[in-house]
């Protein structure tokens, strides 16, 4: 029969294990391409801000996540130099109203459904790819910590007598300070642990097929950083592969 230590030793074994796995930070970075798809003929890609339902993102971080999206896949150095051009959901919507003589930006709260049907059509004529950036998640969580009692090592000037013998021969006592160490408590006070959390989902449709030829998911978590820095990091990584695919 094994003794209670041996069952208490298999207890912190499994404690030990589990706190790692638990407490450190997440990241997922997939990635899928067609296999034998051309990508040499994608010259013009419509990009496309969307976000997923249950998003912890107000109208205007929406707007400002939009305008990180439409800075990072905007004409640049390098992407023109691997022969890709974008063109943002608003442009699309300007020439569609344009030759149509509809008001296509109201139809995105009044009929949904036709606007969406509007701008696949749209983008199959002007473009040859559809790049959709989903935004799947985007939140903080608070980990509370209870109040709790800390000891910690540090070191404490201590004066000490010593005796000395001179060159004459007499002895002088002199104070001499050392360090000595020392154990100390101190009360840490109740804290939250913020995690941020960030999760975002690039798919590269084909614009005349509405195929899918490439996919990527990069998805974060960190303690005490913020989401939107996060973001950047991710949308800087997608755009580095997304060069990296058309030049295949």
């Amino acid at each position: 029969m094994k003794s209670w230590k041996q069952y208490l030793w298999v207890a912190m074994l499994l404690v030990l294990w589990l706190v790692p796995t638990t407490m450190s930070a997440e990241e997922r970075k997939d990635e899928w391409k067609q296999p034998g798809y051309n990508f040499a003929v994608m010259k013009l890609v419509l990009v496309q801000t969307r976000f997923a339902e249950g998003v912890q993102a107000d109208e205007l971080k929406r707007r400002i996540l939009n305008d990180k999206v439409q800075q990072v896949f905007s004409q640049n150095l390098k992407f023109a130099q691997a022969g890709l051009g974008f063109l943002s959901e608003e442009e699309l919507v300007q020439r569609l109203s344009k030759t149509s003589g509809e008001d296509v930006a109201s139809l995105a709260q009044s009929d949904s459904q036709r606007y969406e049907k509007l701008l696949q059509e749209g983008a199959a004529i002007y473009c040859q790819g559809i790049l959709q950036v989903r935004f799947s998640v985007y939140k903080d969580t608070a980990r509370y910590i209870p109040e709790r009692l800390e000891t910690y090592q540090t070191t404490e000037q201590v004066s000490l007598k010593k005796v000395v013998t001179g060159a004459d021969g007499k002895k002088t006592t002199v104070k001499e300070w050392v360090d000595v160490p020392v154990t100390e408590t101190r009360i840490v006070p109740a804290h939250d642990i913020i995690t941020a959390h960030t999760a975002i989902e690039l798919t590269l449709l084909d614009a005349k097929s509405n195929a899918t030829v490439w996919k990527m998911v990069d998805s974060r978590d960190a303690v005490d950083k913020g989401k939107d820095g996060m973001v950047d990091r991710s949308l800087k990584r997608a755009a580095e592969r997304l060069e990296a695919v058309k030049k295949s």
